[in-house]
C-alpha cells in the first residue's frame, strides 16, 4: 500500500500486514525482510511515532478505521487499539515533521489515504 499524509504532496510506501479484528502493522520498507513497523514507546497523547528497531517486538498494532465522510478515495483513521488515541502528523511547527499520537477525532484532516500497490 502506499500511504499519503493529510495535506502531503509525497508519499511513502509501507506495506500493511493483517492482524486480528481489524489491526494491522505498518511495516517499513514494504515487502523487505526484516522491516521496521510503525510504533510508539508509550501509548499516551503526544507520544511521537517511530520506526521500531529491527526487532520491534511485540510489533505494534494499529486499528485501520474508515472514516465516516465519504469520498474518493476512501480516507482511514490509524487507532492505537484499546485506546481513543489516533496518528497524525505532529501540528508542531518542526521540520522534517513528526508523527505522533492524539485523541481520537473524526476531523478528516488527520485521516490518511491507503492506495493499493500492485507490484510485479
Amino acid at each position: 500500500m502506499t500511504v499519503a499524509p493529510p495535506g502531503a504532496a509525497d508519499e511513502q510506501t509501507f506495506s500493511l500486514v493483517p492482524g486480528p479484528d481489524g489491526t494491522g502493522a505498518i511495516q517499513i520498507p514494504a515487502f523487505i525482510f526484516p522491516s521496521r513497523s510503525l510504533s510508539y514507546k508509550e501509548s499516551e497523547k503526544g507520544e511521537r511515532v517511530i520506526l521500531g528497531p529491527l526487532s520491534d517486538f511485540p510489533t505494534r498494532e494499529w486499528r485501520i478505521e474508515p472514516a465516516p465522510q465519504l469520498s474518493d478515495p476512501q480516507p482511514y483513521f490509524l487507532r492505537v487499539p484499546g485506546k481513543d488515541l489516533m496518528m497524525v502528523v505532529s501540528p508542531k511547527a518542526i521540520f522534517p515533521p513528526e508523527l505522533e499520537l492524539v485523541p481520537f477525532n473524526t476531523d478528516l484532516e488527520n485521516a490518511w489515504t491507503i492506495f493499493p500497490v500492485f507490484q510485479d
